[in-house]
């Protein structure tokens, strides 16, 4: 899942070779992390 940096709409599935958004053709795309809090051990 990737979010557009332009129009912040999230879109699902992109087409192979596909750089754009697929609603306002803008080329910034950010892959949208997973929901998961990392727990680190204290020294």
């Amino acid at each position: 899942m990737y979010i557009c940096g332009t129009c912040k709409k999230e879109i699902n599935d992109l087409p192979q070779g596909s750089t754009k958004c697929q609603f306002c053709g803008g080329r910034i795309l950010f892959k949208q992390r997973p929901p998961v809090v990392k727990t680190l051990k204290a020294r």
